[in-house]
């Protein structure tokens, strides 16, 4: 049971998230964009594109998420207009409402990690796609005679004018089913990105370019920009829409340079996108868009924001959380849309704060260090106390298991960095599963064994553990379940370390590396001093003085996780949220909304139970 739970918690970590997103929205584009090639004036003027047309319209019903009815229906309308053969504009208009639905859905938009250079998307084209698609991208080549369907000619205004540059990159990692397109996943994800601009940018050289505001340029969203065709646009702005479009896919660096990586202009990006669904009572996605706004943006600066100015780092994160709770329980427009406005109006203040005291040396320093620190101390209680436990039995097995356990955290923390900084970007809402289950797990474990220490503190009732319980005890897996309490409890500190600190280290700029990796050190110091005290102390406490205190030690850990268990789960949306009157402590994880204090109180409630339990058991021997 604990292993696949493991194995679940890992598969959440590593997986794609919007995967089964990706590929419904590559498949409604590209019946959007191909449709006129198979049918015209109701007659079918390519047979093999006619049939992909009618294969692709029934994959797509048959891969939508169950419990969207608006979805299915439409879907259902989709096959009977192809199988009518009616007209591509009507066919295309369906199409536009799908994906936008899709995509309003998805709780995170994904970004380039880098500003897309379309030079190098072209070398890579003509590594890559010429062969089929072209030297200039016209459908002409050498192999393209012998393929059915016909490989796209990317200089088709009216096609380029249906495909976001989103789709492009989908159809390049993914391929398309029963064609010649391939799937390029094996292609890191900036490659990709920078193929699809390329190519998605070769038609837009017919549009002019000159019916553009600075403003508009200026305010546009990357992510709406990204997901949207330039019909969509149009539709939006008019023919600035189609000018807008055009600039981005010819100019990104003009659109990345000044939000690329920076996650207050993410939040504030984010956030922007949710009037449009208010307006359209999308209220689940506007949800979405909320969780996606705190996860992927203001939660990792908070770190930095806290340094310079607590008070306003709590406020909007207090204002962020009641935004999400009022969204659920669907307030009025009108109050949301103020509600928001304020949230955006303190996030330029918080710009503003952090600008004027942009991190120094020592800043970067001292922010290192006590991020180390705070999320390196609870995983040193648990190991300190695990490993002593080890000692006073005299198992040497037990000691080795502790540490698989933190080396293997240690291995896997090192591994999930690599993964999020050059493989995939790990989402928010995947991060804080991944933190929120990890800590309920380890909580139920450390409260097991808290209780269970509790009970041999009597010497007598030790000794006879040893005796009858401890070797077939141990040859039963619990090496196992103390090294994999030992990994949970490292592991969770690494993973959310990892995230704070690839933030600080783009918020502390080039010339402060030095000043992070000096805090890192001190802090790894200060933790193996800190360690080692614990660990002469415990071993010099008498056995009943150890047992109980290591109990209770234990204990108080499992309330401490179970409350951040329940706050990530409800920063990742899977758990309600009702706000409290109270202040937090974060130390405690004490948070104020009626879900955790509530399982923190239940945490104490069946402790007391099974000591008075016990104890009552104990006084009738």
């Amino acid at each position: 049971m604990l292993k696949n739970t493991l194995l679940a918690m890992l598969i959440i970590l590593f997986s794609m998230p919007t995967q089964a997103s990706d590929k419904l929205i590559q498949l409604i584009e590209y019946i959007g964009a191909d449709y006129q090639s198979a049918v015209e004036s109701g007659q079918i003027i390519n047979n093999a594109e006619y049939g992909e047309m009618l294969e692709f319209a029934q994959l797509i019903s048959a891969q939508l998420p169950e419990n969207s009815a608006e979805l299915a229906s439409q879907a259902v309308e989709l096959e009977k207009l192809i199988a009518a053969k009616a007209d591509a504009a009507d066919v295309k208009q369906l199409t536009a409402k799908m994906r936008q639905i899709i995509i309003a859905a998805m709780p995170q938009v994904p970004l380039p990690n880098n500003v897309p250079d379309l030079q190098r998307g072209k070398t890579l084209y003509a590594s890559h796609c010429a062969a089929c698609h072209g030297a200039s991208a016209k459908g002409d080549g050498p192999v393209a005679k012998s393929l059915d369907p016909s490989p796209t000619n990317f200089h088709e205004l009216e096609r380029y004018e249906s495909r976001s540059v989103f789709g492009l990159f989908n159809t390049i990692s993914l391929g398309v089913e029963d064609t010649g397109m391939a799937s390029y996943r094996y292609l890191d994800e900036q490659s990709r990105w920078d193929m699809a601009f390329y190519v998605g940018a070769l038609a837009s050289h017919q549009v002019d370019k000159s019916k553009v505001a600075d403003s508009l340029i200026e305010t546009a969203s990357i992510a709406n920009l990204l997901t949207s065709t330039p019909q969509d646009l149009q539709q939006e702005y008019g023919e600035q829409g189609k000018a807008l479009m055009a600039i981005f896919r010819q100019h990104p660096e003009r659109f990345f340079a000044n939000s690329s990586s920076d996650p207050l202009t993410l939040t504030k990006e984010t956030l922007s996108l949710i009037p449009q669904q208010l307006e359209q009572q999308q209220y689940e996605q506007a949800y979405n868009l909320a969780v996606t706004a705190y996860l992927d943006g203001f939660e990792l600066i908070e770190n930095n924001l806290a340094a310079v100015d607590t008070n306003l780092k709590n406020e909007i994160e207090t204002r962020m959380l009641g935004l999400r709770k009022n969204i659920q329980q669907q307030a009025s427009q009108a109050e949301l849309l103020l509600e928001l406005e304020a949230i955006q109006q303190l996030l330029s203040q918080a710009e503003t704060v952090l600008s004027k005291r942009d991190l120094a040396a020592g800043g970067v320093f001292w922010l290192a260090l006590l991020i180390l620190l705070r999320e390196g101390l609870e995983a040193l209680l648990v190991v300190a106390a695990i490993y002593t436990v080890a000692v006073k039995t005299e198992q040497p097995k037990l000691k080795r298991s502790v540490h698989y356990g933190w080396i293997t955290a240690l291995a896997l923390g090192v591994l999930t960095w690599v993964i999020a900084s050059y493989v995939i970007t790990i989402s928010g809402a995947s991060r804080e599963l991944t933190e929120g289950y990890t800590a309920l797990l380890a909580a139920a474990i450390l409260f097991y064994m808290g209780f269970w220490m509790h009970s041999k503190t009597s010497t007598m009732q030790w000794q006879q553990f040893i005796n009858t319980q401890v070797g077939k005890a141990l040859k039963s897996g619990t090496y196992f379940g103390l090294a994999t309490v030992v990994f949970l409890a490292v592991y969770r500190e690494i993973f959310e370390t990892i995230l704070f600190y690839q933030s600080l280290w783009l918020q502390g700029g080039s010339s402060h590396k030095l000043s992070l990796l000096l805090g890192v050190a001190a802090a790894l110091l200060i933790l193996a001093a800190l360690g080692f005290a614990l660990f002469k102390f415990a071993v010099k406490l008498p056995l009943k003085k150890f047992f109980a205190s290591t109990a209770w030690l234990m204990i108080l850990l499992a309330f401490v996780m179970t409350g951040k268990g329940i706050a990530a789960l409800q920063e990742a949306g899977n758990i309600g949220i009702s706000q409290l009157n109270m202040p937090s402590i974060s130390w405690l994880g004490i948070y104020p909304t009626t879900q955790g204090i509530f399982a923190q109180a239940l945490v104490l409630l069946l402790a007391a139970i099974l000591v008075l339990k016990e104890r009552i058991a104990k006084s009738r021997i």
